[in-house]
């Protein structure tokens, strides 16, 4: 009672907070006027102006250094027309990177082990599934999505048949359909080293026509890209019992098992009337809960919810405005620095439940779930971008139990925390993938050299492994964006080595890539490896684990095609939206090498704010107190704001391994 009546009273807190950001800078210069003098506070304003004119429009990692944030590639001395390019992979990275070679004059072949295009997403899904990732946010820059029916737009959220068929007609549209090869499995690649001239690629074929396997050997190739996702062989925990409990009759499943049924109530059927626990929490967990308690016919006599630790739950559609949720994610909020971010989301999140006055459940739920974060860290771990099974623990269709398992006894199974549940029939486990190499578990033989790199962080850009300069890509692998959508993060690498490929650009001296790989490897794990342990996993660890935007605007500064800062004084509407309006990937199409300005500007202009105005005057206040705080740095080392190109002089001075020293 005593709280309700000070929730009640103190209702006007928040909104107080809000207005205190936001008037914060003008305090900040007005006591700098006061106290230093009125020289200092017109200095300490320009000083934040130019500080926010290089960040605000392009945000970076938290942790820069000058040669992890100039441009390497070079304009290419001469185009080469018809160069023989083999494309491993027929999902969305492949189709996009087919694409861009086409256009790029290259004569292309796309191989897939699968029946239809789609990828993983088309071909092991479960039937209905959803992306996390609205079709603004997923598309690829210079092919809008699917219009509903009526004519209007589609802004909400694909199911896997939509988005296939999206990526089908894709396909059809930019003639990427004549370079499939599909149902056809590569099991062999030779590097051919020739006499003075680049070395090429033989690849063997494994095909299954007429009902009986083939094998043949395609090619010469002069350059691979391998476009295969990393979700292969589930992983499933070593918890003691588990064997047993399949001995006593109990159901062993992983979430990769739903996807090869034909309809949501066949992927389902193995749960109707049963007591199921799921471990782990991730995206397709997260909608693994709702339809079994929400959509088909015959579901669970009981669900059990057991997550080892935290999670920042972000609804698919915001609640306060009915808006998808991942149009806020803007330039705007990801320029900020995320230790800023982490406390923002905190504080919002704390001030939220502190005075809040009306129950809410599912709020609660995500408060608590972002609370036990590791390290309290939630933005710097990917997001969970799927309320749907904090729905149903909020209605009580399902008890959340937030502790891992420590043993299993016949059909009991006992959490850390000291929770008990008995008489289980089926475990679900939502626990990823294994690490992925694609020549060792992928049935991959590479011959004629030592493998390619696997690692991310090992690769030039993430995309080029240096020992093999520009002949060997990996286009969407090794990608896991914190928020956004990886089709749009293997838009932007086809784009560079389309370029790379026809020869449009080249890549810098070999130690050079090696530096810059190593520098970026150094700069992830600092920022990373605190608070993503799990670095065997084939996607969360902080091999994998990447900030969206300033991702995507570093691969779009070496195309060229990124959004220029010269617009925020010559071009200020259009500046405004795009630092303030849904980052989409057509942000690189308004200029540079392949630029559709026409359609992104109407992409641009016509997509809605996500951002509530109270929002953006809290980021704003954020940016500009942060700035008139930080803006000598701008001045100390202008090299890691490219006010200068400071490359020359950060450059390691002796390579040994791979290794900067």
């Amino acid at each position: 009672m005593i709280g309700l009546v000070l929730k009640t009273t103190f209702f006007w807190v928040p909104k107080a907070i809000n207005y205190i950001v936001f008037f914060t800078p003008l305090a900040i210069v007005y006591a700098y006027y006061e106290l230093i003098g009125p020289e200092f506070a017109a200095v300490s304003v320009a000083g934040a102006a130019l500080f926010l004119f290089k960040t605000m429009l392009a945000p970076k990692n938290d942790y820069k250094t000058p040669l992890s944030t100039q441009v390497l590639t070079t304009p290419g001395k001469m185009k080469k027309e018809g160069k023989r390019v083999a494309i491993i992979g027929a999902g969305p990275a492949g189709l996009v990177t087919a694409k861009e070679c086409l256009e790029a004059g290259c004569k292309v072949t796309t191989y897939d082990s699968a029946p239809e295009v789609g990828g993983e997403f088309a071909n092991r899904f479960w039937p209905g599934g959803k992306l996390t990732s609205s079709p603004y946010v997923t598309c690829f820059s210079d092919f809008e999505p699917i219009k509903n029916a009526d004519g209007s737009w589609n802004l909400l959220h694909d199911t896997k048949e939509e988005y296939t068929d999206y990526l089908k007609i894709y396909a059809k549209h930019f003639k990427v359909d004549e370079t499939l090869k599909m149902e056809e499995s590569v099991t062999k690649i030779v590097m051919k080293n020739l006499s003075g001239e680049e070395p090429t690629f033989n690849i063997t074929v494994k095909t299954w026509k007429n009902g009986k396997e083939e094998t043949r050997t395609d090619g010469p190739y002069d350059h691979i890209a391998f476009c295969i996702g990393g979700n292969r062989t589930p992983q499933i925990p070593n918890i003691p019992g588990l064997k047993e409990f399949k001995e006593a009759g109990g159901d062993v499943l992983h979430s990769a098992d739903l996807g090869c049924k034909n309809t949501v109530e066949k992927a389902f059927e193995w749960c109707a009337g049963k007591r199921v626990v799921g471990l782990g929490m991730g995206e397709s967990m997260a909608d693994i809960y709702g339809i079994m308690l929400d959509e088909i016919k015959n579901p669970p006599k009981d669900v059990f919810v057991a997550i080892r630790s935290g999670s920042w739950v972000i609804p698919r559609v915001n609640p306060l405005n009915g808006v998808v949720n991942d149009w806020d994610s803007t330039r705007l909020r990801y320029a900020m620095p995320k230790w800023a971010h982490q406390k923002i989301v905190y504080f919002c999140g704390w001030m939220s439940e502190m005075f809040r006055i009306t129950p809410n459940k599912e709020s609660t739920l995500r408060w608590n779930l972002i609370k036990s974060c590791p390290n309290g860290k939630a933005v710097y771990k990917p997001a969970t971008k799927s309320n749907r099974f904090i729905k149903v623990i909020a209605e009580g269709k399902a008890e959340l139990i937030h502790a891992g398992v420590r043993k299993i006894e016949g059909k009991t199974i006992y959490f850390t925390d000291g929770s008990v549940v008995k008489d289980v029939d089926s475990i679900l486990f939502g626990t990823g993938f294994q690490k992925f190499d694609p020549f060792k578990e992928g049935g991959i033989t590479f011959e004629g050299a030592e493998d390619p790199e696997t690692c991310p962080c090992g690769r030039f850009l993430r995309i080029f492994d240096p020992r093999f300069g520009n002949q060997i890509a990996f286009i969407g692998m090794g990608i896991r964006p914190l928020v956004g959508s990886i089709p749009t993060v293997a838009e932007i690498q086809a784009r560079l080595f389309a370029a790379i490929a026809s020869g449009a650009k080249d890549l810098p001296p070999t130690d050079v890539m090696m530096a810059r790989a190593a520098e970026d490897k150094r700069l992830a794990f600092k920022e990373f490896g605190t608070y993503n342990t799990n670095a065997d996993s084939s996607s969360n660890g902080w091999k994998s684990v990447t900030n969206w935007i300033p991702y995507m605007d570093s691969i779009a500064r070496e195309v060229g095609c990124e959004p220029s800062n010269w617009w925020l004084i010559f071009k200020p509407l259009l500046a405004f939206k795009i630092m303030c309006g849904p980052m989409t990937v057509v942000h690189y199409r308004l200029r540079g090498p392949g630029a559709s300005p026409k359609l992104a500007l109407n992409i641009i202009k016509t997509l809605p704010m996500g951002t509530r105005i109270y929002d953006l005057m809290f980021y704003t206040g954020v940016h500009w107190t942060l700035a008139l705080l930080k803006w000598p740095r701008i001045i100390v080392n202008p090299g890691t704001y490219d006010l200068i190109n400071t490359t020359k002089f950060s450059m390691p001075k002796k390579m040994s391994a791979g290794k900067v020293e």
